[in-house]
């Protein structure tokens, strides 16, 4: 059985920076995406029985993950142009996003979690293959615990709008807090077809995150919206509140 039993979203760094000091000095080296991915992950590992050894899922950013990454490959294809390089210089840390699930690694390190970890790569629709990954590991007894991760942001530049969510599993039953009742996850179930996705490695948890609040009991057909889905496939992930 796979239980939903805590989540949280982020997307005001600068509350993060303000309240908690230990976690901003932790991540304030890193790229906006993976800033808001780990200080979700950080509330909802208060829920955890063991960081150490939950599995740990996590969705790269689909658009750029660090706007000085971007500014510098721009600096570099402009270059070629014109036969002149202009700044080169980086924040050394950003240069991993582009080799690197750094989310995944940065909290890996930090929780001392040397369990299960898989991270999914920027395209659209990765959310659902995280959540697959997550039902079936905790189904099969591998893992008590699972956290899948996403953060993102609207465009590759530091003034964007951004989005860190991040959803903490169990295979035994606790209650979800936002509901005090038990949140399963019983299917996720895909067919064939071609729509618009917009891709977001966070706002497709977010929105099916809403749903859930607004569900009070008995079974949910969440139909994941085009946008959210990889372009390919309509997803339907069913849960039980109870």
């Amino acid at each position: 059985m796979t239980y939903l039993i805590a989540a949280a979203q982020e997307n005001d760094l600068t509350l993060v920076r303000a309240t908690e000091p230990e976690l901003w000095r932790e991540v304030r080296r890193y790229n906006k995406p993976v800033q808001l991915a780990l200080a979700a992950a950080a509330a909802v590992m208060r829920s955890s029985q063991d960081p150490s050894t939950a599995a740990v899922i996590s969705l790269a950013p689909c658009q750029p993950g660090s706007a000085d990454l971007y500014r510098w490959g721009d600096v570099v294809t402009s270059g070629m142009a014109t036969r002149t390089l202009g700044n080169l210089r980086m924040n050394p840390t950003q240069t991993l996003h582009a080799v690197d699930n750094l989310a995944m690694s940065a909290f890996a390190i930090a929780n001392r979690n040397h369990a299960y970890c898989l991270g999914l790569g920027g395209a659209a629709g990765q959310a659902w293959c995280g959540l697959e990954v997550v039902q079936e590991r905790l189904n099969a007894g591998l893992e008590e615990e699972a956290l899948l991760m996403a953060g993102d942001q609207d465009a590759a530049e530091d003034t964007a709008p951004g989005l860190g969510v991040a959803l903490l599993f169990s295979s035994r039953a606790k209650p979800y807090p936002p509901l005090d009742r038990i949140v399963r996850l019983v299917s996720i179930s895909r067919s064939r077809t071609i729509v618009d996705a917009v891709p977001h490695a966070a706002n497709g948890l977010a929105a099916l995150l809403s749903s859930i609040a607004q569900h009070r009991d008995g079974l949910m057909s969440y139909v994941v919206p085009p946008a959210h889905t990889d372009g390919f496939s309509t997803v339907t992930v069913s849960l039980e509140v109870s």
